[in-house]
């Protein structure tokens, strides 16, 4: 199912039709059970939920985006701990190499230990179950969304609030480069991913490549957030290997930098528009798609 709106649908049946798409793709995921893959695609389901009703929160209501936002939160915390235990150790095994066993033995059977605790504990405590009833209850609310502007101006506020502040935490990043501030900053170039996927029919074949880019620097802050993960576990279980956790330690702020380095490069280029001129130029993709002309 992709995730995009079409030319021949309001954004308020374009919302409704993508919310019931991503809820029934998570809830097949959830079908699988507790594999590690099937968990992983819940949760990147739940997010692009979340997104949607962040662009479209000034138009639902107060009260139907809290209790939205509030229960997809739950369901995405539910399956939190177990998707950590993963990336770590994957995080670990790339940052690592292949002489990961024989340089880091101890550290690596610390991962391994914690993930297959993850996994006991996840199938234990009925998540599956749980985040599935709240992707069932957040279906039916959104029957009932409602959207009180149309057009353009029904998506231009919310997409405008996450580039700005997609754009405020990238200057603020390359000033004050805090693991928080990157971890904040990923959350708005994920969103504003989404938004541009959600836009990807409206925008001129040669416009598609930001996109793409924005893509590429979730990567990027994504893998940094995964590293800044695992030299937390360091810190909390592995005080005991010393030798190993210095070296890991150091591996880990190596490729930090370069992330750093990477992210920051891309997105001054992706943030270096204002949010009134790039919203403007999209509106204007937006209103030409659904009039007359067509792209070629």
């Amino acid at each position: 199912m992709p995730f995009h709106f079409k030319r021949a649908e309001s954004p308020a049946k374009g919302v409704r039709r993508v919310c019931r798409e991503r809820i029934g793709a998570a809830l097949g995921c959830l079908r699988e059970g507790d594999r590690p893959a099937a968990v992983h695609g819940v949760r990147k389901e739940i997010k692009k939920l979340r997104a949607i009703f962040r662009l479209v929160r000034g138009e639902i209501g107060r009260d139907a985006y809290r209790k939205g936002a509030k229960a997809l939160h739950k369901a995405a915390d539910r399956l939190a701990a177990t998707r950590d235990a993963r990336v770590m150790l994957r995080a670990f095994q790339k940052l690592a190499g292949r002489s990961a066993p024989q340089r880091f033995p101890e550290i690596e059977k610390a991962l391994q230990k914690n993930r297959h605790q993850e996994a006991r504990r996840f199938r234990g405590d009925h998540s599956v179950v749980v985040a599935g009833r709240i992707l069932k209850k957040t279906g039916r609310r959104v029957d009932d969304l409602k959207i009180k502007a149309s057009g353009w101006t029904a998506i231009e506020p919310g997409l405008k609030l996450c580039y700005r502040r997609g754009r405020e935490t990238c200057q603020l990043v390359s000033k004050e480069p805090s693991p928080e501030h990157f971890h904040e900053w990923r959350k708005h170039v994920k969103d504003l991913w989404y938004y541009f996927c959600l836009l990807t029919l409206a925008l001129p074949a040669a416009k598609r490549a930001r996109t793409d880019d924005l893509e590429l620097l979730g990567e990027l802050l994504g893998d940094d957030h995964d590293l800044f993960l695992l030299q937390q576990f360091l810190a909390e279980t592995c005080a005991d290997q010393v030798k190993e956790a210095e070296v890991l330690s150091q591996l880990i702020e190596t490729r930090q930098r370069k992330l750093h380095a990477a992210a920051l490069k891309l997105g001054s280029r992706l943030y270096a528009e204002t949010p009134a001129v790039i919203c403007r130029r999209l509106g204007k993709y937006w209103n030409v798609w659904h009039g007359e002309a067509r792209w070629k």
